[in-house]
């Protein structure tokens, strides 16, 4: 069996609360504001069967959570102290930097996507680490890359954008969500402590694990101050959820 390298990173404590993207809380408000006007539209138009589902949704939810969890304990590999423990003594560590007192589960799943999520079943929290992802850190001979999302993944956790409505608010108001991603990068930044295992994990992200050992890294970050400076580039953000991948490396290499 191969040794998985050591990608934990010590440091001092990060409140997380403290590197929210400004102006977050006024556009929390208005997306609350359009989820209850979208309710009560949508209860009028279906003439009180929205109503019904929603009174019936805690059910629904309990149900449809137990049979998620189900399928990915199924398909996935669970990490633990004798699973991958350096990434889970990642985890352990960046929990306890945060404090994080929630239980997170933490699988590998296959996909041929270079991706991660956190997602909230119920109360139990998992971050989802797709087996690409990981094997880019690997290939690309930058594991700590992996460290940063991670980080990026527990900063959601932490500031509780995983749950079921605060997921739905960020993808009713798109620039919610977009806040929502810088202010877990700037949590995952200072729990790695340093801009180039940032840069690194958004790089892997932007062109895959195959590709980022010939990137020309000084003409990549000219391309990511045109990105930032392009007015048009705002625009081509609007309908996203996710801040275009240049932005946010502009960003970690800028603030």
């Amino acid at each position: 069996m191969k040794t998985f390298p050591e990608i934990t990173i010590n440091g001092d404590r990060v409140d997380a609360t403290k590197l929210i993207e400004p102006g977050t809380s006024g556009m929390k408000v208005c997306a609350f504001l359009v989820a209850i006007l979208g309710s009560l539209v949508g209860i009028l138009v279906t003439y009180g069967i929205l109503l019904i589902v929603l009174l019936f949704y805690p059910l629904i939810a309990w149900y449809l959570h137990r049979t998620a969890t189900a399928r990915i304990h199924g398909s996935g590999v669970r990490v633990g102290p004798s699973q991958f423990p350096e990434i889970h003594r990642c985890v352990e560590t960046f929990k306890a930097r945060l404090g994080l007192q929630r239980d997170v589960d933490v699988y590998i799943v296959e996909a041929n996507v270079v991706n991660a999520a956190a997602v909230r079943y119920g109360r139990k929290n998992v971050v989802l680490l797709t087996d690409d992802l990981i094997y880019g850190s690997l290939l690309a001979e930058n594991p700590k890359a992996l460290s940063y999302i991670i980080g990026h993944e527990l900063g959601h956790i932490a500031l509780n954008h995983n749950g079921v409505f605060r997921s739905w608010m960020a993808h009713a108001l798109k620039k919610l969500g977009r806040a929502d991603e810088y202010s877990a990068d700037r949590v995952a930044l200072n729990l790695v402590g340093d801009r180039q295992v940032a840069f690194n994990g958004l790089l892997l992200l932007t062109v895959g694990p195959a590709m980022v050992p010939y990137v020309n890294v000084e003409s990549i970050i000219a391309q990511t101050q045109e990105v930032a400076a392009n007015k048009y580039s705002k625009k081509a953000e609007r309908p996203l959820t996710h801040p275009l991948l240049l932005n946010r490396l502009h960003r970690v290499l800028t603030t």
